[in-house]
């Protein structure tokens, strides 16, 4: 067992501590835009990007939407790479891998690349569609400024729909006070036994 190798208590009250934070070296943007301007501003972010500056996660909340940017992104001739669940596993693992490799710095994806992927050459996230929950912000956002990156990073947000600016609301308090997401902190307090 673990126990053998390290104190475990300590070893769980580290990896828990800023579980439900936002990285305090990771800078929050949030653009408030209609829709329609939402992809003339992601391209312009795109060219405008000098290839040096590290990967970029762009996210959108179906398959669809990534299917769609994807094309655009062709016809612009802005090298980048698809991820979402539509695709076979072994395709997806294909496709992280050369992402990973640094093979081309663009990946459009949706959820599915935010959670357990090693992301340390990302140093841009976008959320092109903004997320539905605070978990998947955090998700998200923890694709940036990961340990072994080489700069801090920051996460775009595109806001366009009234009811995400409640969400905006919280996620920009608690990243001014430093604080843990509101109702986040519960989930660790649910399982008092967890360990």
């Amino acid at each position: 067992t673990l126990a053998k190798f390290t104190d475990v208590d300590r070893f769980v009250t580290l990896s828990t501590q800023s579980l439900h934070r936002l990285p305090p070296h990771v800078q929050q943007k949030f653009v408030r835009l209609k829709g329609r301007d939402k992809l003339p501003e992601l391209l312009q972010l795109l060219k405008e990007r000098p290839s040096s500056a590290g990967a970029v996660l762009i996210f959108c909340n179906s398959a669809s939407t990534v299917n769609w940017l994807g094309y655009i992104l062709d016809d612009h001739r802005i090298k980048h790479l698809r991820l979402q669940g539509q695709m076979s596993a072994a395709a997806r693992a294909g496709i992280f891998a050369s992402f990973q490799k640094g093979d081309v710095s663009v990946l459009v994806c949706t959820d599915l690349a935010s959670r357990g992927l090693d992301t340390s050459s990302v140093q841009l996230v976008v959320n092109y569609d903004f997320p539905d929950t605070l978990q998947d912000y955090l998700h998200r956002a923890g694709r940036v400024g990961r340990v072994g990156s080489k700069a801090p990073g920051a996460v775009v947000s595109f806001v366009t729909h009234r009811w995400d600016v409640d969400l905006v609301r919280k996620i920009e308090t608690a990243a001014r006070k430093r604080t843990g997401l509101p109702g986040m902190d519960s989930i660790n307090k649910a399982s008092p036994n967890a360990g």
